[in-house]
């Protein structure tokens, strides 16, 4: 069993027809107040108690008494999230599922754009063009979420929404800078004339490597404008425009990529009460470079040539809430339609490379184009106050596998005043990437490269039969679950329980099996290196106990803990792949003089991480590493003060000190495998270190 993290919030907010702005100061709301309503989990506004799902709001002032300085760090806060650092420029997450450092099983939102890169599966957090202070709340559903949104919506949604137009002018500008390298400099500005509302935001991250501030890990610029016009305060239509670019190593299952990606992006969205759509266009710029060799026992073959990629994509979506003939009944309709297209002069095409047919024979280049569609009916149905069902079912096609159908269905019960019960299953999918079935890369031959003449060719086309599988199927979860939420004393006090049992089946990994030659190198006809869809089926049992108190109005307290069993199915065995138990303890507080501060302690219990690259080659077996228990400190102190004229200034400290309690050194850990080759070379994941951060901020 599994209890996953007693949710540090339990806050849960705000409809997105409501927008940011149309609450003044969520400072000033109550507990009760936040906790009211929601709108992931079904797209409309309701109580958070109605909830067909699981879901986690983090509020404004969540997020202002973090100590957090990245998004994902941010998102530890949510019962049962997994947040993995494996290098400062790439963070992952996970809940529910077996432990991966990698991301692409939660759907992330950012204002309904969605940020997975589509063509390479992940939401890289570090390039989404928004700082924690351009953010008003992140809602997460934690469980399927397909139903309503679709592909990659695996096991779980999150839903940023950044922060709206103010009423009146403003304006923010923050700086940062500490232990690791670390400069962050963020501002913002805003501003309405009549209907029209006007925004610009943008600034940049830049860090070093934890244990060498002088080394590179993170370089990040990023711009953001946004117009507003508004009919009403539930009528609106919003251009966003935005651009960021980003450098940094990047963890992949092939190794670090020493990369430089950028997002370019537009949107136009419209909001109504009934009617909610929007429309965007992204162009994602990459280039990468491997650094992994391709080495077999010792022999160095190839070395994978620099990549350059560019990526665009077109997406829209719409929902309507339909009008309701039965008072009892909601139905709201929806869909989607998405188009992402890939061009490289340097990575291969399967299809034409080795075929000596081809006009394209032995040229590298590759233009992808792929296109998905979807659309869903949820319903409704309330036939007393005690009661509600949940329905709902989404068919999307895409031109890579075919087809998706994922239903819903769930009742919440309200036998007493503040007192809820929640029943459900839902079948939710992912879609593999194109890394996953279509990239192979080009190498180049060094001159000490044992391969020669015509060996050389065949290398190519062996590259071009490996790494990507067009035949993969879509990774599917059958998730079962209950779960309760009680109010007591007032409000201020919350728990919740969440129960789940998960199928997951057509897993996507690596399998690699390297048979030798005479010569002692890979017989290229006989040996695999390719992702494919795993045979076994795994179930994740697990349980999420989460409380919040509230004693007073500017303190609040929380502890989590959770637990989660692995099953192998086909071979009836248990499975260590992911910390069965993580436990969370901390609070936050504002005095009314202008102290504020926070304190949060974050646990995991050892496991198996089974997904290191091999230091000595991309032939060579993947690793197996044991990683030890570990905690980490999140903590914040800060003084704010009100020196008059609406200007609003705040100063202090905040922390970042990881724990390794069983294991030299202690102040350092691993949370991706990894560690030193005989050389003394770093491998896998980056060691984290303690981190102080000094910050000053005003806003007018």
């Amino acid at each position: 069993m599994r209890l996953l993290l007693l949710s540090v919030v339990l806050t849960f907010t705000a409809p997105v027809m409501i927008s940011a702005g149309e609450i003044e100061d969520f400072e000033e709301l109550d507990l009760e107040q936040l906790l009211d309503v929601v709108f992931t989990a079904a797209k409309h506004e309701q109580d958070i108690g109605a909830s067909p799902s699981a879901i986690t709001v983090i509020t404004r002032e969540d997020i202002q008494a973090s100590g957090a300085t990245t998004l994902a760090d941010l998102l530890r806060m949510v019962p049962g999230m997994e947040v993995i650092v494996a290098t400062p420029a790439y963070s992952g997450i996970i809940a529910r599922l077996k432990w991966t450092y990698e991301s692409q099983f939660f759907l992330v939102l950012v204002d309904g754009r969605e940020a997975n890169l589509e063509l390479l599966g992940y939401p890289p957090f570090e390039i989404q063009p928004v700082f924690l202070e351009d953010i008003e709340r992140i809602e997460v559903i934690r469980g399927p979420g397909s139903a309503l949104y679709g592909a990659n919506a695996l096991v779980g949604v999150v839903s940023i929404t950044t922060r709206a137009v103010e009423e009146k002018t403003s304006a923010r500008v923050g700086f940062s800078g500490g232990q690791a390298g670390l400069r962050m400099l963020g501002a913002r500005a805003s501003t309405r004339l009549g209907n029209w509302g006007f925004q610009l935001s943008g600034g940049f991250d830049l860090r070093g490597k934890f244990t060498d501030p002088d080394a590179p890990g993170l370089h990040a610029l990023k711009l953001r404008s946004a117009a507003e016009y508004r009919w009403s305060e539930r009528r609106r239509i919003l251009i966003e425009g935005a651009l960021s670019d980003t450098s940094g190593y990047i963890e992949s299952g092939l190794g670090p990529l020493d990369a430089v990606i950028g997002l370019r992006t537009l949107r136009l969205s419209y909001e109504s009460e009934d009617l909610s759509g929007q429309i965007y266009w992204s162009q994602i710029p990459l280039e990468a470079e491997l650094g992994t060799e391709m080495a077999y026992h010792g022999i160095h073959l190839a070395t994978f040539m620099p990549i350059e990629v560019d990526m665009h994509v077109v997406n829209g979506d719409v929902h309507w809430n339909l009008p309701r003939f039965w008072d009892p009944l909601l139905v709201i309709i929806g869909g989607s339609g998405r188009l992402s297209y890939l061009s490289s002069d340097q990575l291969l095409d399967a299809d034409t490379y080795t075929d000596i047919t081809s006009p394209d024979y032995r040229r590298p280049g590759v233009s992808h184009l792929e296109g998905r569609a979807g659309g869903f009916v949820h319903g409704e149905l309330t036939p007393a106050e005690w009661v509600t069902i949940t329905g709902g079912l989404r068919f999307d096609y895409n031109t890579i596998t075919d087809q998706f159908v994922s239903p819903r269905l769930a009742a919440v019960f309200r036998p007493f005043q503040g007192q809820f019960l929640r029943a459900g299953v839902a079948r939710a999918f992912r879609k593999p990437t194109y890394v996953e079935t279509g990239l192979h890369v080009k190498v180049d031959f060094p001159p000490d490269s044992p391969l020669t003449g015509g060996d050389r060719d065949n290398f190519q086309d062996f590259m071009a039969r490996i790494v990507g599988n067009p035949d993969l199927q879509d990774e599917e979860v059958l998730a079962f679950e209950v779960g309760y939420l009680g109010r007591f004393l007032d409000s201020a006090l919350s728990v919740a329980w969440d129960l789940y049992y998960n199928i997951y089946k057509n897993e996507v990994a690596m399998h690699s099996r390297m048979v030798t030659d005479s010569r002692g190198l890979p017989d290229l006809d006989e040996s695999v290196f390719m992702f494919n869809n795993s045979t076994r089926d795994l179930a994740i049992i697990g349980s999420e106990l989460c409380i919040r108190y509230k004693p007073a109005k500017n303190i609040s307290l929380m502890a989590a803990w959770v637990h989660r069993e692995l099953w192998n199915l086909r071979d009836d065995q248990p499975d260590d792949e992911g910390p069965r138990n993580l436990i969370t303890l901390g609070g936050r507080f504002r005095s009314e003089w202008g102290l504020v501060g926070s304190l949060y302690v974050f646990t995991r219990s050892k496991f198996r991480d089974r997904a290191v690259a091999n230091p000595a080659g991309l032939l060579e077996p993947i690793l197996k590493i044991d990683m030890e228990n570990a905690a980490l400190v999140l903590g914040r102190l800060g003084w704010r003060t009100n020196p008059g004229g609406g200007l609003e200034l705040e100063t202090g400290l905040k922390l970042f000190l990881p724990i390794a309690p069983d294991a030299e050194p202690y102040f350092r850990y691993r949370e991706k495998g990894g560690g030193f080759t005989r050389t003394g070379d770093s491998f896998g994941g980056s060691q984290l270190a303690r981190m102080v951060t000094v910050y000053l901020s005003g806003s007018y």
